[in-house]
């Protein structure tokens, strides 16, 4: 009996040591480099990920594979995992929901050169659960649509880096998001409404290097945020309302823009705004006065260059604004003020009087015509009457 435990204990030893031993392999397909705990599966021969890492290696890096998909719970058997990064792989095309999930001490995912993956899933990114501070980064991959909740109750987003292709975003896109330090989103070409909804502290909104209308509710339900911008990039249109809904903004800037419209109360209902900043842009077209109406504490409108014309009289009351925004290149440069001064008080009285003229009331006729071509008609009119008669 204690010979059959023996043998037991032996086996027992032995099937141990060997499970450490597969457990501490390198998988297959990839290299392992002890020095720096770094696993790097590269060739076209890998066509899946890996299901395990050797124990202690905290660094994945996919290049020049075959893999066409993220499977979801893709790393639940490496817990460790504190960088994944995806390099030059034209296959990959498809991140499934909670791909990532389970990752505590997870800090890079970084995306390079993947050119199949258009599209960002729901729930792709959620699930992750990571105790420190994550980056997120896309680069050189054409992201097309990012639909509604990809980043469901992400935490602690140090950085998220979409460098898109047309990118289209959904509503919801971003919502539910506990903490974002830094997001940045450039190839936009489409923005639904509610982009934002049920996500608060976000540090920096920054898109640059698009082409896209604000609709209204843009950004709805964006709290406690310190600065919304949107930099060298072409907004044809800003709607009303567009960015009603923000709460506990420190500043909402628009940099270095070709605007086309910005409608009557487009910064409007935005609730304890710091600082509305609109700094040189190219402005088509202001509705009203209403256009740059907020309730922020102070707003900055400067440097820009508008499209002048007869309706920006409005302008002249506000004097810093008349002198330190301009009208286009055919008023060469001159400010609001000095265009009103020298166009619009003589092309007004014209135009009024081109108006009147095609009046049909009496009181127009009368604004019409001098006293003295007045008295010739009603000469001309009795010597008729006295004709017939």
């Amino acid at each position: 009996m204690r010979l059959q435990n023996v043998e037991f204990f032996l086996l027992f030893l032995f099937l141990f040591k060997y499970s450490n031993a597969l457990r501490d392999t390198c998988p297959i397909g990839c290299k392992c480099d002890e020095d720096i705990q770094q696993v790097t599966c590269e060739g076209q021969q890998v066509v899946t990920l890996p299901d395990r890492l050797p124990s202690g290696y905290e660094i994945l890096i996919i290049r020049n594979s075959s893999v066409r998909t993220i499977e979801k719970n893709s790393f639940r058997k490496m817990e460790k995992l504190v960088q994944i990064e995806f390099e030059n792989n034209p296959n990959l095309g498809t991140v499934e929901k909670l791909a990532f999930k389970g990752l505590k001490k997870i800090r890079l995912i970084k995306f390079t050169g993947c050119p199949g993956l258009t599209e960002l899933q729901k729930n792709a990114f959620s699930g992750i659960q990571n105790q420190v501070g994550l980056k997120i980064v896309f680069e050189k991959t054409p992201i097309h649509r990012i639909e509604g909740h990809t980043f469901r109750n992400a935490q602690n987003i140090r950085e998220l880096t979409i460098s898109g292709e047309e990118l289209a975003l959904s509503r919801h896109c971003f919502a539910n998001i506990n903490q974002l330090d830094f997001l940045t989103v450039s190839g936009v070409v489409l923005i639904e409404p509610e982009i934002f909804t049920n996500s608060t502290r976000f540090h920096v909104v920054h898109f640059k290097n698009s082409q896209f209308d604000i609709p209204p509710q843009t950004f709805s339900s964006l709290s406690h945020t310190s600065h919304l911008l949107i930099e060298h990039s072409k907004v044809p249109s800003i709607a009303p309302d567009a960015f009603s809904g923000l709460t506990t903004i420190q500043v909402i800037e628009l940099h270095a823009c070709q605007l086309g419209t910005i409608s009557a109360r487009a910064f409007a209902n935005v609730e304890n705004l710091g600082e509305l900043k609109i700094l040189r842009n190219t402005i088509g077209d202001l509705d009203t006065s209403e256009s740059i109406m907020s309730k922020a504490l102070k707003t900055r409108m400067e440097e820009n260059t508008l499209e002048c014309n007869c309706g920006m009289k409005w302008m002249t009351s506000v004097e810093e604004m008349s002198d330190i925004n301009f009208c286009s290149t055919t008023a060469s440069f001159r400010s609001i003020r000095s265009f009103v001064k020298a166009k619009c008080l003589h092309n007004t009285s014209q135009k009024t009087q081109r108006k009147s003229n095609h009046l049909p009331s009496i009181s127009g006729v009368s604004r019409g015509f001098s006293p003295s071509i007045l008295l010739i008609s009603i000469t001309i009119l009795l010597r008729f009457r006295d004709f017939r008669i």
